[in-house]
């Protein structure tokens, strides 16, 4: 199974490039060389945030199914239009819970000396990018769920060596009660049965 080198959050923000960082930083009242690490921040604390749905099958089971709606997902054609999609808030709340989410927020917003409502705009308009590579990836290279939780905690152990590491930590410590992603990590806020991803 062939997998890139690069990490997700790296791709996405080639394939955002100088043009859609700087769109979304006009989007949320900021400038691009403000907007870039902020943007970073958030995409790992997504993706980790799904490498921690994946502690237990289920939770493995369920957010592979989730991802074969996005593997058409095109999120970076109109970075506009993902300022007000619902389906960024739909995806956070399945990943990290309606209270994680804000946590999330909050953490990454004193992290990075900004306001919480522009991450937390930041954060919706990212979480589709995610959902769309970690898809694409998955369609790739034929993964099933137990194939796709091995990638993404390949994902989050790169990404707890960085920069991002200790904030990384305490936010996800705090939404998941501090579990690993091998150990059956689940938000403490579950979202509503019925609700798809």
């Amino acid at each position: 199974m062939s997998q890139s080198s690069q990490s997700m959050h790296e791709e996405i923000i080639s394939k955002l490039g100088p043009q859609g960082i700087q769109q979304m930083a006009s989007l949320l009242g900021t400038d691009a060389e403000s907007a870039k690490p902020a943007i970073q921040a958030c995409l790992a604390t997504v993706i980790c945030g799904m490498a921690r749905n994946c502690g237990e099958p289920k939770g493995a089971q369920s957010l592979r199914a989730a991802m074969d709606d996005h593997s058409a997902a095109e999120p970076f054609r109109d970075i506009a239009a993902l300022a007000n999609d619902q389906d960024g808030q739909r995806i956070l709340a399945h990943v990290l819970g309606v209270p994680g989410s804000r946590q999330a927020a909050e953490g990454i917003a004193q992290f990075m000396g900004m306001n919480s409502g522009a991450i937390t705009k930041m954060m919706a308009m990212v979480a589709p990018m995610a959902m769309a590579m970690m898809a694409q990836r998955i369609e790739a290279n034929h993964m099933d769920a137990t194939a796709m939780a091995r990638e993404l905690r390949r994902q989050e152990s790169a990404m707890s060596t960085s920069s991002f590491g200790d904030m990384l930590s305490g936010v996800l410590g705090k939404i998941f009660g501090g579990a690993q992603a091998q150990g059956g990590a689940k938000p403490k806020s579950k979202p509503q049965r019925g609700q798809r991803v």
